[in-house]
């Protein structure tokens, strides 16, 4: 009789593993990106794939045309992914995966190219018997080729080589779920410390119905801050069954990012858009400092 428990023991060992397995694919699932228009944000420690069309059958592939930073990322693997539909010269995916391994902001350059037609470039001129020889075997390659492309409409431009840029930017691990720190325009007397990687916010009495906003006096030095987002939010009243008055103000939060290290100031005036000649009717300037980001990781 025991040997049927023993059984059941194991099977249960079986599936508990399995469960194990399978969650952990799913919490080791890696962020795809397919648009150059799209920043890439991951957290340090982090894997990202680019994913790009791809048809093997032409010859062409996709290389990286300029090094990567590799202070910032590595390049983990690349893969190729069979296209669902079985049709002959159908286009695929070439999957190409990294990881962030340093702070800051870098880019990814891929070109789609025959790898052998650079190399012809940089060999010497053979004899002419030779190169025609060679010409004529490129030229039934390139109708076979053509021939396998034909049963498709193929996005890529395959006359010449194809390249895409991809930024990347690898923030502090940690800092995507962390809420930006707000700092209260009337009361800042100091300056503002913020590690690069992290966002911080300021907060300004508004009120829209009288016309003014806010703007930003200067353009902001974008190689130390940027602009994130700003939104206006009501002030809501302190007694839940208590109406807000019409009219009444409310703040507007400017939420910004720190890209590099150094110092540098925010200028906001509060004016009326429509009125370029008139003076502001309130301006405040911000001191900003950014430090290098924290060795410490944030805690799982």
């Amino acid at each position: 009789m025991k040997h049927p428990r023993l059984a059941l023991v194991a099977i249960a060992f079986v599936l508990a593993a399995l469960v194990l397995t399978t969650g952990g694919c799913e919490l080791d699932e890696v962020k795809e990106y397919q648009d150059p228009m799209t920043l890439i944000e991951v957290e340090k420690g982090e894997e990202f794939a680019i994913v790009l069309e791809s048809n093997p059958t032409t010859g062409y592939s996709w290389e990286l045309a300029e090094p990567l930073d590799e202070e910032i990322i590595l390049l983990v693997k690349t893969e190729f992914e069979e296209p669902d539909v079985e049709l002959l010269g159908a286009s695929g995916e070439e999957k190409w995966t990294f990881k962030a391994e340093g702070l800051g902001d870098t880019s990814v350059t891929l070109a789609y190219v025959r790898p052998w037609e650079e190399e012809d470039e940089e060999a010497p001129l053979m004899e002419e018997d030779e190169s025609e020889t060679e010409g004529e075997e490129e030229t039934e390659e390139a109708a076979e080729a053509e021939e396998t492309s034909e049963a498709e409409e193929i996005a890529i431009d395959e006359e010449g080589p194809t390249t895409v840029t991809f930024n990347v930017r690898v923030k502090k691990a940690g800092s995507t779920d962390k809420e930006p720190e707000e700092y209260v325009g009337e009361e800042v007397s100091e300056p503002i410390e913020v590690e690069v990687g992290l966002e911080f916010a300021i907060v300004l009495e508004s009120n829209p119905t009288t016309g003014y906003s806010w703007q930003l006096a200067e353009p902001l030095d974008e190689e130390i801050v940027e602009l994130v987002k700003t939104e206006f939010e009501e002030k809501k009243p302190e007694g839940e069954e208590e109406e807000e008055p019409l009219g009444a103000p409310g703040e507007e939060v400017w939420t910004f990012e720190a890209i590099g290290e150094g110092s540098t100031e925010i200028e906001l005036e509060y004016v009326r858009p429509w009125e370029t000649d008139a003076a502001p009717e309130e301006t405040m300037t911000f001191e900003v400092e950014v430090k290098p980001a924290g060795e410490e990781e944030a805690e799982e």
